[in-house]
């Protein structure tokens, strides 16, 4: 029996109907229409893109008609906009509207990159308006010890750390022999080529706690996983600190080495180096 188009009913020819549905001409004609709709799609969120970046909102109208496009679609949208209010820094209305696209169109941190792009210009905007950081809600991550702040203290930012510490390190014994003996008569041996050997020592940076940098208004905090140790740095005792990008170099009052917190999020060492700048310059001030 012959296979006819399910778009128009015309037969289809043998071969085609053993692999097809439609006859070419539908399928072109669908093709076609798809390619129209594509477009019209892309110029519709181009449309709603210069917008939100011109108004510095974005609408409930707007979230409704994004809701049509996939996540990908949606996250490098977010990434437009964003790189469009990050040329002179982000401000309080931008800041907003990327808040309201996030949480309406289910987009997460990961997805828009919170920690990295978004967290530095909150703080930045909040020193820079309100002379104070933005409270950080930080959520235990499991393995890590309960935290128990001081009266009065507040916590602005966690971010997950490996601390490395200068330790001397045996790397083994070296430069020992028993020498060699041989007869020289009478019942006498000589021996020579012996010598004490000694331990080869060598300063290295090594792991010796993980867990959860905390930075606070009185302390920086390592929050350890469990079996670790916890360190806790007063802010009056820090000396210096250096920012790198793989962690957070603190010099510490009456100790000579450095500690030395390897993040483990790209974003850490820039939000760290944010909150202690301004920590230690109001405490300075005061």
């Amino acid at each position: 029996m012959a296979k006819l188009c399910s778009e128009c009913g015309n037969q289809l020819s043998f071969l085609r109907g053993l692999s097809h549905s439609i006859c070419q001409e539908c399928e072109d004609k669908k093709r076609d229409e798809d390619v129209k709709l594509m477009a019209a799609r892309d110029a519709e969120k181009e449309r709603i893109k210069n917008e939100i970046i011109h108004d510095k909102a974005i609408t409930d109208a707007q979230i409704e008609t994004l809701k049509i496009y996939d996540r990908n679609q949606l996250v490098l949208l977010y990434d437009e906009i964003f790189n469009q209010y990050e040329i002179n820094g982000l401000e309080k209305d931008e800041i907003s509207a990327l808040a309201k696209m996030q949480n309406a169109l289910s987009l997460t941190d990961d997805d828009i990159k919170f920690e990295e792009k978004i967290l530095p210009h909150i703080f930045v905007y909040s020193i820079k308006t309100e002379n104070k950081l933005p409270r950080f809600v930080f959520d235990v991550a499991e393995g890590i010890s309960k935290i128990v702040l001081k009266k009065g203290e507040e916590m602005y930012y966690a971010t997950p750390v490996r601390l490395k510490e200068m330790r001397v390190v045996d790397l083994g014994y070296e430069g020992g022999s028993h020498g060699v003996s041989f007869p020289i008569g009478g019942g006498i041996r000589y021996r020579v080529g012996a010598t004490r050997g000694h331990v080869f020592k060598e300063e290295r940076m090594i792991e010796t706690s993980q867990g959860f940098l905390l930075v606070t208004n009185k302390r920086l905090l390592l929050q350890p996983m469990a079996g670790h140790k916890s360190i806790s740095l007063p802010l009056d005792k820090i000396l210096s600190y250096n920012c790198f990008e793989n962690g957070i170099e603190i010099y510490k009052e009456g100790r000579e080495k450095a500690y030395f917190f390897q993040t483990l999020k790209t974003s850490g060492p820039e939000n760290v180096g944010i909150i202690l700048e301004f920590l230690l310059r109001n405490n300075n001030e005061t």
